[in-house]
Order: structure tokens, then sequence, then C-alpha cells
């Protein structure tokens, strides 16, 4: 071997063997779990944008399915309707109704919804949505197609 091909490779043998041995960073301190388990509206809102262009998405591609059963299909429709409302709706309205909503939802009225304030939220939907008579229910019901 050349001598410089000898340097080469033990200054990179040196290198490799001293950086085995210097401590690894340290990973961040997680966040505090009360604050990072918290919702401010902000997020909220931006969560709710997000889900609905999303869902106008996924409602779009869906109604151009060829073979959708007419149930489905109004389904589908009345969906869309109900997005397409929120995603036109100036700013200030939308933002208004998401207010509204995150108060309701935010029982202890300080600004965050916390974890506790989302499970009784989800609780409160649920049974709502789960009755025995919701249009949703018995519009999966009646649809062969979508199950």
């Amino acid at each position: 071997m050349k001598a410089i091909a000898r340097y080469a490779l033990v200054a990179t043998a040196s290198l490799f063997a001293v950086a085995c041995h210097l401590p690894a960073e340290a990973a961040p301190a997680p966040a505090d779990s009360a604050t990072s388990d918290t919702i401010t509206f902000e997020q909220y809102r931006d969560w709710r944008m997000h889900f609905i262009e999303e869902r106008q998405l996924q409602i779009a591609a869906e109604l151009a399915e060829k073979g959708l059963s007419a149930d489905r299909r109004a389904g589908l429709e009345r969906q869309k309707a109900y997005y397409d409302f929120f995603a036109s709706m100036p700013a200030g309205e939308r933002d208004r109704r998401f207010r509204d909503r995150f108060d309701e939802i935010d029982t202890n009225h300080d600004g965050t919804i916390d974890h506790n304030e989302r499970a009784a939220w989800h609780d409160k939907q649920r049974a709502f949505y789960d009755r025995p008579n919701s249009y949703r229910r018995e519009t999966a019901a009646n649809d062969p197609g979508h199950r």
C-alpha cells in the first residue's frame, strides 16, 4: 500500500473509533403531557379544515365510481353538500361556527380541549350517531354495497 492510502485508512479508522466513543446526543425531553395532550382552538380549526378537504376528495372519488346504489349516491350527495357548505363559507363565519363547537367540547372553558373533554365528546357523539333511529345507521344497513 502506498503511504498516502495507508494514512487515509488510518485517519478514517481513527475518526470512526473516536465517533463511536462520543456520547450520543440526548433526545429532547418529552413535552409536558398535560400540555401536549391538549388542543387549542387554532389546532382544532386547522384539523377541521384539513378534515373537510380530505372528505371532499374522498366523496368526489366515491361519487365517480360506477355502480353506486341510488341510496348510497344520495347519501354521498348529502355529505358533499355539507362539506361544500363549510368549504365555501366566509372564514369569519366558519371560524365562529368552529368556535361554537370548540366551546361546546371545552366544558371547563379554559381555552383548550384536554383528553377527558375529548373522550366525553366522543362518547356523546357515539351515543347520538349510534342510536337505533340514526340516519347513518339506517343508510348503512340498507346499502349492501357499502359494507
